[in-house]
């Protein structure tokens, strides 16, 4: 391929996906708990190409590389960084303080963690996710027989004015062990370590989404991918008329 059309195509693709993750950024404003995912991207080395695998390598190769420019290795990570906080008055809503905290939930594919705690009660009687899943005590789900229950700022959770259990809370120093799941999970590689919980009550945490900033940043993301665009068609229009001048 022609090394233009390379790197341009290579930049395309690099605004291509940011547009995605945008869009599913926007699509999350409203979901507590939401983590954004940020593209990283950094310039491709000879290392990383095909050439640098074959033994006998021609002795332009690596410069040939070193001359364009723009062609990127493409990563998609979490923003782990916390969200604001919003008092909702529910008694089974609570906020984590730190933005190393997580609460632990039981699923069907094991425990996951999660800073969604927009909590309610399952058909089973238990504090759970909004979709069902119970939320993890120190001694496993925690049942809600009452409609007398509250969580309080040590992770208590008090059920007609008696304690019948503590919101497990774990810590976790490595964000790169969190692999995101589908909507505010995550699973841990390894162990994590349960700590006694900070929490905020009667609150939870929105996502750390600004919309405003989403807008600016998919305007700008959209006219580069159309620079690039134009960058590939107007190097093959004069490719075109190279090779025709040729003949």
């Amino acid at each position: 391929m022609e090394r233009g059309i390379y790197s341009a195509s290579s930049g395309g693709l690099l605004e291509s996906r940011r547009l995605d993750l945008i869009a599913n950024n926007l699509a999350n404003v409203n979901t507590v708990g939401f983590k954004a995912s940020r593209l990283v991207a950094r310039q491709q080395e000879f290392g990383d190409t095909l050439a640098s695998s074959v033994k006998e390598q021609f002795a332009r190769a690596p410069l040939d590389h070193g001359n364009t420019p723009g062609v990127v290795d493409i990563e998609v990570r979490t923003d782990f960084s916390a969200g604001p906080v919003e008092h909702t008055g529910n008694p089974l809503n609570a906020a984590l303080v730190d933005s190393k905290h997580f609460f632990m939930v039981q699923t069907p594919e094991g425990e996951r963690l999660t800073r969604a705690g927009n909590f309610t009660i399952n058909g089973e009687g238990q504090l759970s996710t909004v979709d069902g899943y119970p939320v993890m005590g120190d001694g496993g789900p925690i049942p809600i027989l009452s409609a007398d229950a509250r969580i309080t700022k040590s992770g208590a959770v008090m059920v007609d004015a008696q304690l019948v259990g503590r919101v497990r809370v774990v810590k976790v120093e490595d964000f790169s062990k969190l692999e995101k799941e589908a909507g505010t999970r995550f699973k841990m590689q390894g162990e994590a370590e349960s700590i006694t919980p900070d929490l905020i009550p009667e609150s939870v945490e929105l996502p750390n989404v600004s919309v405003v900033e989403a807008m600016v940043e998919m305007i700008a993301t959209q006219r580069a991918f159309e620079s690039y665009a134009k960058t590939v068609q107007t190097i093959s229009e004069l490719n075109d008329t190279n090779m025709r001048t040729i003949k």
